[in-house]
Order: structure tokens, then sequence, then C-alpha cells
């Protein structure tokens, strides 16, 4: 029996990542937006949640506290969030989505979408969805 590990669904995933952050990072470089994939997918995790802290963003971005610190930085000198004192929590700080931010949503957001429909040419709409319960799957086998 020979072992291919290209196609083993592990280097698979792997590779799709990786080439996935690579064309969102020349989507965003092309434009001149000035945001990183990792700051757009916080900015868009930020959105989703409403208000919530820098450890609720660790837990759902997989990212470290530091790494976490810094893109939320980057996104307050953009002018996209703010950070707020949490009145249940002195220790911690909020995090809000501006009118900027939400702006910037709303004019990247379907160009975004049209350009990563082009990643799933091939596949119809039952197709992908099986892919995204697929990977859901696995996604929660792992974080168990």
């Amino acid at each position: 029996m020979q072992y291919r590990v290209e196609e083993t669904a592990g280097y698979l995933i792997y590779r799709v990542g990786r080439l996935l952050r690579f064309r969102a990072t020349q989507f965003f470089r092309d434009r001149s937006l000035g945001i990183s994939p990792e700051q757009w997918g916080l900015l868009l995790q930020i959105a989703d949640k409403g208000q919530p802290s820098l450890s609720d963003l660790v837990d759902t971005t997989v990212n470290d506290h530091p790494n976490v610190t810094r893109l939320v930085r980057g996104l307050v000198s953009m002018g996209f969030v703010t950070r707020s004192a949490n009145p249940h929590d002195k220790r911690s700080q909020l995090i809000s989505v501006t009118p900027e931010g939400d702006a910037f949503i709303l004019d990247v957001l379907p160009d975004l979408i049209e350009e990563k429909a082009a990643f799933f040419e091939g596949m119809d709409q039952r197709e992908v969805s099986g892919l995204i319960r697929s990977l859901q799957l696995v996604l929660g086998n792992l974080e168990k």
C-alpha cells in the first residue's frame, strides 16, 4: 500500500487554507484596502458578536491574546473599532465596531463574496453546504 500525503484530507485542508489566505491577501492588497485577512476576519467577528471582550475574540479566532490585542490595536487605528471599559469586569475591555467599520464591511463584503464564489466553481449549493457541514464536524471533533 502506498501512502500519498498529498491525497490526505489533512494535507488538502492545510493547502486550501493557505491558498485561501493568499488569495484574501491579494484581494485586499489589489484594492489598496490597508487591512489584512486576519484583521478582516476579526472585524467580522466583532460585528457579529456585537460587543465582545478581547478574551471572547481569543476563543473564537484560535489566536493568542497578544496577537488579538495587536490586531485590535490596528483596527482601532483604522477607525473601524473602539475599546471601552467593561462595566461588569474592570480587568477587561469591550470592543465595538464603529460606523466607519460598519460602512467598510458593507462596502467590501459584496466584492469579497463574489471573489470567493469563484473558488467553488463546479460545485452546486448542495455540495458547498455538504462541504461546510463536513468541515464543521471535523472542527468539532478537533475542539473536543
